[in-house]
């Protein structure tokens, strides 16, 4: 009975002087969303906050043209609506083709436009104009008009020049779906009481697809089984970053990959998923009827480890395909012919690189570069990691040499492989930010060449001389100075000789900001912040003497951030067509770094 009768004694002994009530103590709402890694880095960037005029402008005359936007995802247009936008001296050149030049016949048909040019248009004609512009639509699916630009051309008021790259897909009452795109060069000025008017518009090109139906469907929701794997994929890794422990080291980037191979040899593809850290990585079997099952777990491959990069190969030779994952460290998995797979450690087979600084992989390419009949490995490392977070950041920016080696291992035919990165004269300009590689053999000598593809500076052109390598980029100019994220080779003309395509960031921003008298004014490192923002280059291969950059003529450098680039034939007509993955965080916003 000590300790009540204590506490009554202190109650009652204190009952002549309450003190006042205790303030409520703050409690976390369930309800509040959490703050996302994305987050925190668009409050460093929101317009305004330095002093980029250009860009406050910019920033403003987007508002309107997501009116436009509005006003043009609903045809005809609102007149009235459409007369808030305008200034009443608009002029501007006709919108609509005089011509349509058939490009290609098949669908989908390619058609480019030709422009009239003895025509002025003006606010009172501009709806109409409009309206012949989306001729033919009856339901809109989409409407982008993008900033590519930016030039102040007076301030009282102000006047700007914005050039704008349109891309409008919509359908014909026929069902027919129809994608328009294009620049335009366009005017406006501040006006105190209106805001932003437009003053007036010079297009400078446009294509036209046109195709009776769509050429593919999202069959995700149907082909993946309902449950946690599922679950996990329909989130992104910002989502992740804001939900999981910030130990699991969940990285926002997300640079994670795909791999595919008939892991158990009953005739069906079956594909690998990379995830961030923290989260298993998943593998989906397929059942043969078009639907997959996920079984990570049963077949012993569910890393929880960060994953940039997977590839299904056959190490030993054995038949069937074994899995090696990329990311802190390098992951083989041998597989037993039935779908199961056992982890080699990476010190036991050999996949330890002969350094003691951690590296951050990225990317996996293979080949038999010494023709010895074993498959070998190089793998592509971004930064040298410091600490537990974080990693040396590139020094100068447009040409960075502090990143970390990337390696190559030799396959021994024994289940080990040894890292011949030095040995063979890969050590050659190999301190650079990795993203991709891939191997080719540019010069049809028989022995197979490796492309490096970099961030921040310049990309290898790794020619295979006998087993033996020398970067031989600055020579065939392919060196492609950019933020180089992919690569891919194929003979895109059919004249026998493998070109290169390789994907770089292409950045309305960047482009707008570099392209000003204030920016970087008479320094010799404007064109390489200039190619930063660029986009994407196409070589075409000069019969194994060099290259040249046929970008321009190919209409191949708006990939948009092209993290990821392929050829593959897509209509079967005997061309390779590519294709690009892209993104940034963008993510639901489209607000562009």
């Amino acid at each position: 009975m000590l300790l009540p009768a204590l506490g009554l004694f202190l109650l009652v002994g204190s009952a002549q002087q309450v003190p006042p009530p205790p303030e409520p103590i703050p409690t976390l709402s369930q309800e509040a969303p959490p703050r996302t890694a994305v987050e925190a880095i668009m409050e460093r960037v929101e317009t305004g906050k330095d002093d980029w005029v250009s860009e406050v402008y910019d920033e403003e005359v987007k508002v309107q043209l997501g009116k436009l936007k509005k006003l043009l995802a609903h045809p005809p247009l609102d007149r009235e609506k459409l007369a808030e936008l305008v200034a009443p001296e608009f002029r501007g050149a006709p919108l609509a083709p005089a011509e349509r030049i058939l490009l290609r016949e098949a669908p989908p048909a390619v058609y480019r436009w030709e422009l009239e040019e003895n025509r002025t248009v003006t606010a009172e004609t501009l709806a109409e104009e409009l309206d012949r512009w989306l001729e033919g639509l009856t339901e809109m699916i989409s409407a982008e008009l993008k900033t590519v630009g930016v030039a102040v051309r007076g301030q009282d008021p102000p006047r700007v020049e914005l050039p704008i790259r349109y891309s409008i897909t919509g359908r014909t009452e026929e069902g027919e779906i129809v994608q328009r795109s294009g620049y335009w060069i366009t005017e406006w000025r501040k006006d105190p009481e209106r805001g932003w008017l437009w003053l007036g518009v010079t297009p400078q090109e446009g294509w036209e697809g046109r195709t009776p139906r769509p050429h593919f469907t999202d069959i995700t929701a149907c082909a993946l089984p309902e449950g946690p794997a599922y679950q996990q994929l329909l989130r992104g890794a910002d989502w992740w970053s804001a939900h999981v422990d910030v130990a699991a080291g969940v990285d926002i980037y997300g640079n994670n990959g795909v791999a595919m191979a008939d892991i158990d040899g009953d005739g069906q593809q079956d594909f690998y998923v990379c995830q961030a850290a923290g989260l298993p990585n998943r593998l989906f079997r397929s059942k043969g009827d078009g639907t997959y099952e996920e079984i990570g777990r049963q077949a012993g491959v569910d890393a929880l480890d960060r994953s940039s990069g997977a590839i299904f190969f056959d190490y030993d030779n054995d038949g069937d395909a074994d899995l090696l994952v990329a990311g802190m460290e390098l992951l083989l998995f041998r597989n037993d012919g039935r779908g199961h797979f056992e982890f080699q450690p990476p010190a036991h087979v050999g996949l330890t690189p002969t350094t003691s600084e951690k590296t951050v992989f990225t990317s996996l390419c293979l080949a038999d570069y010494n023709r010895d009949g074993w498959v070998d490995i190089y793998v592509c490392s971004y930064a040298w990691q410091v600490g537990e977070s974080g990693y040396n950041y590139p020094i100068p920016y447009h040409d960075a040499n502090n990143g970390s080696p990337n390696f190559l291992f030799r396959n021994n035919g024994d289940g080990t492989f040894t890292d011949v990165t030095e040995e063979v004269g890969l050590e050659e300009n190999n301190t650079r930010f990795s993203f991709a590689c891939s191997w080719g053999d540019y010069n049809r000598d028989g022995w197979i060449d490796l492309y490096v593809a970099n961030d921040f500076g310049r990309n290898n052109l790794y020619r295979n001389d006998g087993g033996r390598f020398h970067d031989a980029a600055p020579e065939l100019g392919v060196e492609d100075v950019g933020a180089g994220m992919s690569v891919a080779w194929a003979d895109y003309d059919n004249d026998g000789w493998l070109d290169l395509y390789v994907g770089n960031m292409f950045s309305t921003a960047g482009l707008r900001t570099t392209a000003q008298a204030r920016f970087k004014p008479g320094s010799d490192t404007l064109p390489f912040y200039q190619r930063h923002a660029k986009g994407n280059t196409l070589f075409h291969n000069n019969g194994g003497a060099g290259f040249t950059d046929v970008t321009e003529e190919a209409g191949v450098w708006m990939g948009r951030w092209a993290w990821s680039s392929n050829f593959f034939d897509l209509d079967l007509d005997g061309y390779e067509d590519i294709f690009i993955a892209n993104g940034f965080i963008t993510n639901e916003s489209t607000k562009d770094l």
